[in-house]
């Protein structure tokens, strides 16, 4: 019997790993996984429809689905799970200590609508009464120039989301003091490095994330 190639675009998570190594097989089927990071999956998928399987932003994958434009069928198989208290970083100096200082400042984020950054936006708002509306938001990318949003973005009343130059990164903005804070689903270069400036906005992440848990019974 002659097999289908197909590609399967997802990260390298524990529980995908045996179809990765064959372990597992796509019934009548000839795989190729490809082992990407999110960001790259999404991007790749959204704008160009490149792989037959991928892992999807779920909050991408709504709006295309809620606009009749998506180009993917959905299957609940959810592939990365995380509490996301601990993708939130401030300046050091910004007078940022708890969540209701984010009001009236400047926080970058790689794109307004990755799904870690959306349940960073609703814990804020729903535990902390603080709307996406009190916050100066601006998007780019993180490590390198360039990123813009990987489906396109209908203007949201009241909001103030504007892009970073083309020639910046989010990460050299807040060493230079031109943001106040980040939300984002990867750990900063900064951060992983040690660099004085840069701090979590919840130090303890594990007893916070067990407080919401707690409270909420909600794990994404």
């Amino acid at each position: 019997m002659v097999e289908v190639p197909i590609t399967i675009a997802c990260g390298n998570y524990d529980r995908t790993r045996a179809i990765r190594d064959g372990r597992v097989k796509v019934e009548g089927c000839a795989t190729t996984y490809l082992p990407l990071y999110p960001e790259e999956i999404f991007f790749r998928a959204f704008r160009y429809q490149e792989f037959d399987v991928s892992e999807l932003s779920f909050s991408s994958y709504i709006r295309t689905v809620a606009a009749g434009s998506s180009a993917y069928v959905g299957i609940p198989a959810f592939v990365s799970r995380l509490f996301r208290h601990s993708g939130i970083y401030v300046r050091a100096d910004s007078g940022i200590k708890t969540p209701a200082d984010l009001k009236g400042k400047r926080i970058g984020l790689p794109e307004y609508q990755i799904t870690a950054v959306v349940w960073m936006r609703g814990i804020m708002q729903h535990e902390y009464g603080v709307l996406p509306t009190d916050i100066h938001w601006r998007n780019g990318g993180q490590e390198e120039a360039g990123r813009d949003e990987r489906t396109p973005l209908k203007p949201i009343p009241g909001l103030d989301l504007q892009p970073i130059g083309k020639d910046q990164t989010l990460v050299g903005m807040l060493r230079d003091g031109e943001l106040d804070a980040l939300f984002t689903a990867r750990a900063p270069s900064s951060f992983l490095r040690g660099e004085p400036h840069i701090q979590r906005l919840f130090p303890d992440t594990r007893a916070t994330e067990q407080a919401y848990y707690k409270k909420t019974r909600m794990f994404r």
